[in-house]
């Protein structure tokens, strides 16, 4: 895990300083839903509880102290204003896909050119929820739908032979999209739905429960489908085909305005400080069920493995299809 100090000095800027106790907020960064210890036995966060917020990706949302959850959930520390969520600062960097990259516009501009639009709506991704294996065995029977499982691509492996190649793909078929499905993964959050905003191409948020970030007028160009009616999204998009190209302008004009790596660092702060300074119940309150909200999350993970295998078990007995199923 890191630890980032900051002085907050206004609404649009902020400064780094040397030591947690100079500092207004103290931002820890790392995944602490598996292993909460990460977070509360952190000298600073002993230290300087008052001040310390949390800035993570982890897929499992565990909200033990305010600030920026990617994965955040509509609950009780959302409807307080304790939690946001925002974009996940990992696309940038080493790992990002160079023909979306928003260091190298032209590589896009020149992708999006060249591109027609074929498909009516898209997905390319790995089969990480219940959600996308129940997708991947869905059957549109239509030549404007592309749903592909690319469970064979690990996007934190840069030494992929093929991998350039297969991004170049993604991209492509991502330019040549109305609509781009951004349904959840392992986590309520997608990197997906941010990087279709991005690209100027009109998303389809499929995560039920899932918080929207603040800020971005989000009912100008986003479309969400609930998880139950995703066999229903030729009906559910098509209405809507005329708008798309408005839709993605609206959709790339928030993510510069919002979500940019130029806004990053200044946002995540600003809504750290705000998550520190949440509405009631008082932060005492949520401190006193860290334990609680620790031993929930793990029995809720016991609960859903324990679920999983008598499913599998009954689904194999009856002779039914297996939902669990991946398709390569």
């Amino acid at each position: 895990m890191g630890l980032m100090t900051s002085r907050v000095a206004g609404s649009r800027s902020h400064t780094l300083v040397g030591s947690p106790e100079e500092a207004d907020l103290v931002l820890m960064l790392g995944s602490f839903g598996r292993n909460p210890e990460f977070l509360l036995e952190h000298p600073a966060y002993k230290t300087f509880p008052a001040k310390c917020a949390v800035y993570t990706e982890d897929d499992n949302y565990l909200p033990l102290a305010p600030g920026v959850y990617c994965s955040a959930h509509d609950d009780r520390s959302t409807r307080a204003g304790r939690v946001f969520s925002y974009t996940y600062v990992s696309r940038n960097g080493r790992y990002q896909n160079p023909y979306l990259s928003e260091a190298n516009k032209d590589k896009w501009a020149a992708v999006e050119a060249s591109t027609p639009k074929r498909y009516l709506f898209s997905f390319q991704g790995g089969s990480t929820s219940i959600l996308r294996k129940r997708l991947f065995n869905l059957r549109f029977d239509r030549e404007d739908v592309l749903i592909e499982n690319t469970s064979t691509y690990y996007h934190w492996d840069d030494s992929q032979p093929d991998r350039t190649d297969r991004q170049k793909r993604y991209a492509e078929v991502l330019a040549g999209s109305h609509f781009v499905l951004c349904p959840r993964g392992a986590g309520l959050g997608s990197i997906r739905f941010f990087e279709t905003m991005a690209a100027g191409v009109a998303p389809v948020l499929i995560s039920d429960g899932y918080m929207l970030p603040p800020g971005p007028d989000w009912e100008s160009f986003l479309i969400r489908v609930s998880e139950r009616e995703i066999a229903r999204l030729p009906q559910l998009l098509e209405p809507h085909l005329l708008q798309a190209a408005e839709r993605g302008r609206r959709a790339r004009q928030a993510f510069e305005e919002h979500f940019s790596m130029a806004r990053e660092f200044d946002r995540i702060v600003e809504l750290a400080a705000k998550a520190l300074h949440h509405g009631p119940p008082a932060e005492a309150s949520f401190r006193r069920q860290q334990s609680t909200m620790i031993r929930q999350k793990r029995w809720k993970g016991v609960l859903r493995d324990r679920a999983r295998a008598a499913a599998l078990k009954a689904i194999k007995v009856l002779g039914l299809r297996n939902p669990y199923q991946m398709n390569r």
